[in-house]
């Protein structure tokens, strides 16, 4: 696989903002992010005024500090907001023994998409991305799961 950043320029920049019947607009670091800025005021703006926080996930930035915090930025906005802006995005198989990933597949299942093995996948995977972009997670949520916290 091509490195990531690559990647995203290349292939998920290109999907999303170029391609497709609608145009979703990404934040990137790389382009987007104002060079000096703290780290930390720089993401919490990304995650606070983006529609969804797409994770790029592979071993290494699992294990980086980076994904850490970032995933509790956005834990945090859905804990204080009451919005679940949470996709991952698996490029490889990461965090398969995770209860976390567990969890977000049983709840919200759509808002994790895993790579294709196959090219003839791809056309799929690119509008599942989409589709879990455009969509609330909440409207997607497990049943019971929405049963059980939407009862008064």
């Amino acid at each position: 696989m091509l490195q990531v950043s690559d990647w995203v320029l290349n292939h998920l920049r290109v999907q999303l903002e170029e391609q497709g019947e609608r145009f979703l607009p990404i934040c990137l670091e790389e382009r987007d992010w104002i060079p000096g800025s703290p780290i930390v005021d720089s993401l919490t703006q990304s995650i606070q005024h983006s529609r969804k926080t797409v994770f790029v996930l592979t071993e290494r930035y699992v294990n980086s500090g980076s994904f850490k915090l970032a995933i509790f930025l956005a834990h945090q906005r859905l804990l204080e907001d009451n919005e679940d802006v949470i996709v991952l995005l698996l490029l490889e198989p990461v965090l398969q023994h995770s209860h976390f990933l567990r969890l977000r597949r049983r709840l919200c299942g759509r808002s994790i998409l895993e790579w294709p093995h196959s090219q003839s996948a791809e056309a799929w995977f690119w509008q599942s991305l989409r589709n879990a972009i455009r969509v609330d997670n909440q409207a997607i949520y497990n049943e019971l799961y929405s049963r059980y916290f939407t009862i008064k």
